[in-house]
């Protein structure tokens, strides 16, 4: 009786270590494919949200155009009116046309391109007429044999306005070019203006680009000399008592 009782016991015990440890297993099993399933979702989510971060990038970069705007790109072409004009001061007229001057036609004007010295300058942080200004010393040391003319010409009426010469001027919308331009000789009594520094594209007030581009070198009218006529006498000076014997023989004579 007691040797079945302790069976009986025993078969119990190792019944409920086998459904214990069934048991575990079965949780260990549940608790792995749940990871698996967490893990293939994070998975996923990582991939989608890439994806739309991609995408999303994409057509951002695409908004803002990291890439050259068409305004960089571009070729800018300006007219460059020189108009020669009588004036004490120098006009601000920041490449704007101003009505009604009186120009000098007939005067000599040379251009040099030299944007090769302008991009040995350093120009950070520097306004475009400290540039102009610096450039304009560094080139009035060098000889012309040192420059490249690009374009010569004479001051002439050009629509009813007079004194004016002019020239084209063209590069990108992004890059500085440089011209110097010197008024090499004037009609008579009139000064040479002084060389002009002009850099392009240039722009007004505003930030615009000009298609147009005015420049006022001043120059200054002097009066011709006038000429003081001498009357020279020639012959023998002769004094009062020698006139008034020449006087009365020339009387007795035509008796």
């Amino acid at each position: 009786m007691k040797k079945h009782k302790w069976l009986f016991i025993c078969v119990a015990v190792l019944f409920s270590a086998v459904t214990y440890s069934s048991s575990v297993l079965a949780d260990t099993d549940n608790q792995d494919q749940s990871t698996d399933q967490t893990t293939q979702t994070t998975e996923s989510s990582t991939v989608q949200s890439s994806d739309e971060t991609t995408d999303s990038s994409t057509a951002t970069s695409s908004d803002t155009g990291e890439a050259p705007t068409a305004e960089d790109d571009q070729v800018v072409k300006q007219v460059i009116h020189v108009q020669k004009i009588i004036s004490s001061e120098q006009l601000n007229n920041q490449g704007s046309k101003v009505e009604k001057q009186s120009g000098v036609n007939g005067a000599q004007f040379v251009v040099y391109d030299v944007t090769d010295i302008l991009q040995k300058m350093d120009t950070n942080g520097k306004q475009v007429d400290q540039i102009e200004s610096q450039l304009k010393e560094r080139v009035k040391k060098l000889s012309k044999d040192q420059l490249k003319q690009v374009v010569a010409g004479e001051t002439k009426t050009v629509d009813q306005q007079e004194g004016v010469f002019e020239f084209t001027a063209e590069g990108p919308a992004n890059q500085k070019k440089a011209y110097y331009i010197v008024n090499e000789s004037s009609p008579e009594n009139i000064s040479n203006s002084e060389d002009i520094l002009l850099l392009t594209p240039a722009s007004n007030e505003n930030g615009e680009i000009l298609s147009d581009v005015w420049v006022y070198p001043k120059s200054e009218a002097s009066q011709p000399k006038e000429e003081v006529k001498k009357i020279v006498s020639t012959g023998v000076k002769k004094n009062f008592f020698q006139h008034i014997c020449d006087f009365f023989t020339h009387l007795f004579s035509k008796e």
